[in-house]
């Protein structure tokens, strides 16, 4: 017989790739301050939750 333990987390799931991308939007910007929510969701376009 075996044991079964259940974790959970509440911090959303991302795609690496799409963060990545995300930050180096931001360091080519030649005004990082005027990037908006709506530019960034261009590159992260949101959690990638494991239930689709």
């Amino acid at each position: 017989m075996g044991i079964a333990v259940g974790m959970a987390t509440n911090i959303p799931p991302h795609n690496l790739t799409e963060l990545i991308d995300a930050i180096e939007f931001l360091l080519k910007v030649p005004n990082p301050e005027e990037v908006t929510v709506e530019d960034l969701m261009g590159y992260v376009k949101g959690p990638d939750f494991p239930t689709g």
